[in-house]
């Protein structure tokens, strides 16, 4: 229908104006229930939830939600309605501002409520409550205008899910919060404390009003800290230590020697820094660099010292003795492990009668680059995966469509395979060799079973099952108001309006009769 592109899942009551919200049930067997409850009522989309102004209908569907719908027009046509939200949240606003007024009720306060008016933000954005002494009380229901924190936090409540910022938190004790439930066919209220601790939630009529604004049990026992922890106070980095020319010369040769593998001219610029260390001079960096100038130093001995080459001769030829002896190429070029592998997989695709993988696998073997000469069982593998690729083309497609292990079972009609036994050849000579894949004429009453019993399924599809049929626990009861699974008030037996809403759900949609107990 013209306007109605998603489900619409609150109204409200008596016409366009009102501020009393109504919130369908998504079951159809509660539905029936809800229009039995409310015959003389009219729902309406209306303007406080930022709707069109028209009234709406009840939409009930067994097989999805239920919903809400828009009348249609007898007239001419009316531009779509624009309404924005339309799930279960779409009237917390109004469900916010009635069970306010109830606590300013219960408290026999002067005041009253006022959802602001759609404008640059949508309707019911904020929900003020004004008090007798011109003070009020603002609850922000979506992000829409930026709370005032500069105020006592008690004065200012924000939704569930609207954010603030780290510094405020940093800076408050505490946030008041609210959110909403579903409760069969209106919302429950619910006010959140957020403190250090966590957000602790109240019902309404626990909380009240005073001097400081809204007044939650967990203000009673405040945490002496914020919301948020302020951050650490770090103490700054200490301004670089200046390096002289000297020290810089002398980690340029340092590093200049260790990039030449000189041990013994590493070794003679160590004993300079030490000497610049004993002379005051603190630089970290030549510290550091001294340190590890000094381990690499004792790898490289300990790496000449498993070499078997003296010291000795080490302090006589200098840098040409300090740089490790080039390692010598391999004789003889090791085997690549790719063709271990490949050729296993061989083996397994061959045997299986994969003729794809085999082919695949001929393939990335000679790809390979020059290895180890392959032994005679391994040539004698290649060569059958060869034949078998090119038999296996010859064969056609049954052999890829029925696997091995559903026609090896069978006899052959072709070559007289016993059950177990490979399909062979006759060749000239009198000679027979072995045929992989099968013949056709073993392979093809498989195929025909498959088709006929794809064919039988088609013609002659499976009944759906039945439908249970519904019981008294199901359903809310009409008479005392008891929720699904939830046994009758004050009596021990359902309510005779239970049992007959359920038989003529039943009877409706031809579920047969359900037994009156469970």
């Amino acid at each position: 229908m013209q306007g109605d592109r998603r489900q619409i899942q609150t109204a409200v009551l008596g016409g366009a104006d009102s501020q009393e919200p109504l919130l369908l049930p998504l079951e159809a067997i509660e539905l029936d229930a809800f229009r039995h409850r409310h015959g003389d009522d009219t729902f309406w989309c209306g303007i406080w939830l930022g709707g069109c102004g028209r009234q709406l209908t009840t939409k009930l569907y067994t097989d999805r939600v239920c919903h809400f719908a828009h009348h249609a027009d007898a007239g001419p046509r009316r531009a779509p309605c624009a309404r924005r939200a339309r799930d279960v949240t779409s009237a917390d606003h109004l469900y916010v501002k009635a069970a306010t007024e109830q606590l300013l009720a219960a408290q026999e306060l002067p005041g009253r409520a006022v959802c602001s008016e759609p404008g640059t933000a949508p309707a019911g954005s904020l929900v003020q409550l004004h008090l007798g002494n011109d003070q009020a009380l603002t609850i922000h229901m979506n992000t829409a205008v930026t709370p005032d924190w500069t105020q006592d936090p008690g004065r200012t409540v924000i939704a569930d899910g609207v954010p603030v910022d780290r510094r405020t938190l940093q800076r408050l004790p505490y946030v008041h919060r609210v959110r909403c439930e579903s409760d069969g066919t209106s919302r429950r209220v619910l006010i959140g404390t957020q403190t250090a601790r966590g957000t602790q939630w109240y019902r309404i009529d626990q909380c009240s009003l005073g001097p400081a604004g809204l007044i939650t049990p967990a203000l009673t026992d405040l945490p002496d800290r914020p919301i948020a922890r302020p951050p650490a106070v770090t103490t700054p980095p200490a301004p670089p230590t200046a390096v002289s020319g000297e020290t810089r010369a002398l980690l340029l040769r340092l590093a200049s020697a260790r990039r030449s593998q000189d041990i013994l001219s590493t070794q003679k610029l160590i004993k300079e820094c030490d000497a610049l260390l004993r002379r005051g001079t603190i630089v970290p960096v030549l510290r550091e660099t001294r340190d590890a100038a000094e381990q690499w130093v004792r790898e490289q001995i300990k790496l000449l010292e498993g070499r078997r080459e003296a010291p000795k001769r080490l302090a006589r030829m200098g840098k040409t003795a300090s740089r490790p002896a080039a390692t010598p190429a391999p004789q003889e070029q090791k085997p690549d492990k790719r063709q271990g592998v490949y050729l296993a997989e061989l083996e397994t695709a061959l045997h299986q009668e994969r003729f794809g993988d085999v082919w695949a696998l001929l393939r990335a073997l000679s790809s390979l680059p020059a290895s180890a000469p392959l032994t005679q069982a391994q040539k004698n593998l290649v060569r059958t995966a060869e034949e078998s690729v090119r038999d296996g083309r010859k064969l056609g497609v049954l052999q890829n469509q029925i696997a091995r292990r559903h026609w090896l079972p069978r006899n052959c009609p072709a070559c007289n395979a016993r059950s177990g036994q490979e399909c062979y050849d006759d060749l000239p000579g009198g000679t027979r060799q072995l045929r992989f894949g099968g013949h056709d004429e073993r392979l093809q009453p498989i195929q025909d079973q498959r088709k006929e019993k794809v064919r039988r399924r088609r013609e002659n599809p499976p009944p759906p099952k039945p439908m249970p049929a519904w019981r008294w626990e199901m359903i809310t009861c009409p008479y005392c108001s008891s929720p699904p699974n939830v046994p009758c008030k004050e009596i021990s037996s359902p309510h005779r309006a239970r049992v007959a809403r359920v038989e003529k759900i039943n009877r409706k949609y031809g579920l047969g009769s359900a037994t009156p107990l469970a």
